[in-house]
């Protein structure tokens, strides 16, 4: 797994986000952040001791979490929607370590209609070992149309649209 990291940049979040997954203001969450190559969606992880199962093995509720973070991001990212984790099956193919470097990948496989997008994800380990893989079904939907379902409040959504509209590079 190459991935070139002169070419990435930055996707913004939402200041003052306290999301688990990507909040900044989360005291005790992963804190992901992201990045992009304008065709996947990126984020280096190291999970602290706190979240660990097993002895220093990363929880597997915590490795759906960083797979289902990606996938989100990736369709707010790549297809300028909120999306919304529909079905989701993981994959867990070898332990990962806490307080490691995990690097986690997304991308889109497949756009189902308008509203559906199927997700991918992978978490590889520090030794780029693919360790954990996801695939999500998710529904895609407008900022406003997350209003109206009452998946985020009018303030948040806001606040949120500009990052929707931070621009993929053609």
């Amino acid at each position: 797994m190459i991935i070139n990291q002169e070419v990435l940049k930055k996707i913004t979040n939402l200041d003052g986000q306290t999301c688990f997954g990507c909040g900044a203001n989360n005291a005790i969450g992963l804190h992901m952040e992201f990045l992009t190559d304008d065709q996947r969606v990126y984020s280096f992880v190291t999970v602290p001791e706190a979240m660990a199962g097993w002895d220093q093995t990363v929880h597997g509720g915590i490795i759906s979490t960083m797979l289902d973070e990606i996938m989100g991001w990736t369709v707010i990212y790549l297809l300028k929607k909120i999306g919304v984790t529909k079905t989701m099956t993981v994959e867990f193919m070898k332990p990962l370590s806490v307080g490691k470097r995990l690097t986690v990948i997304g991308a889109i496989q497949e756009i189902q209609s308008e509203r559906q997008v199927l997700v991918t994800g992978e978490i590889y380990s520090d030794e780029e070992t693919l360790c954990a893989k996801a695939q999500g079904t998710f529904a895609a939907m407008s900022a406003q149309t997350a209003v109206r379902l009452g998946v985020m409040r009018d303030q948040y959504m806001r606040g949120f649209l500009p990052i929707l509209h931070q621009k993929v590079e053609e």
